[in-house]
């Protein structure tokens, strides 16, 4: 089955970033708009994953949910990848306590590393949304700071995030499914200040 591990955005969040992503589509087309269903914020992508080692990694997030605690985040600025001299995808970045999210990213890849079988990234860990694959046309940079300027009017929504999630992504002619199949919840001290 095909895994990845993620946070899930509440509806207030959803609502914002689709309200972006109609403002964009009337600047530019995209090979795929990504869903607002099945808008997240990925901390780690599986591949496909024996169904024996569903155990393991869902004892893996609760080990490492025990020891964080809720943190904040909220939507950023756009961005692409690789570069918006370049770009294969549209995304929006994320601020708020973005060391707990790379915090949470590093630890529990360290925990999913040891298990043969999964192949965790070794990028460096770049915080997004995506909103877009193939953006149009092709091979034409994309005014990401204009749209900084121009298209982010309103404040963006922050959100408590709460736990950490388990999707299976099935691959439908129609699109992905996203369902979640473990969720962790995030119960670590508080930090002190």
């Amino acid at each position: 089955m095909r895994l990845f591990v993620a946070l899930d955005l509440p509806e207030e969040v959803a609502a914002y970033l689709d309200r972006l992503q109609q403002r964009v589509k009337r600047e530019i087309r995209a090979d795929r708009w990504q869903p607002i269903r099945n808008l997240h914020l990925t901390l780690h992508f599986l591949g496909e994953v024996e169904e024996s080692l569903l155990p393991a990694i869902c004892q893996d997030m609760e080990m490492i949910s025990a020891i964080l605690p809720p943190f904040w985040l909220a939507p950023g600025r756009f961005g692409a990848f690789p570069h918006a001299g370049k770009p294969r995808v549209l995304w929006i970045g994320l601020e708020g306590e973005r060391e707990a999210l790379k915090q949470l990213h590093l630890l529990l890849g360290k925990r999913l590393q040891r298990h043969p079988g999964l192949t965790i990234d070794r990028k460096p860990y770049q915080p997004h949304i995506t909103l877009a694959r193939g953006p149009q046309p092709a091979g034409q940079p994309l005014p990401l700071d204009e749209w900084d300027r121009r298209l982010l009017t309103e404040p963006a929504p922050r959100w408590q995030v709460k736990q950490v999630h388990l999707y299976r992504s099935e691959l439908r002619p129609e699109g992905a499914v996203h369902t979640i199949l473990h969720s962790s919840a995030f119960s670590g001290p508080e930090s002190v200040t």
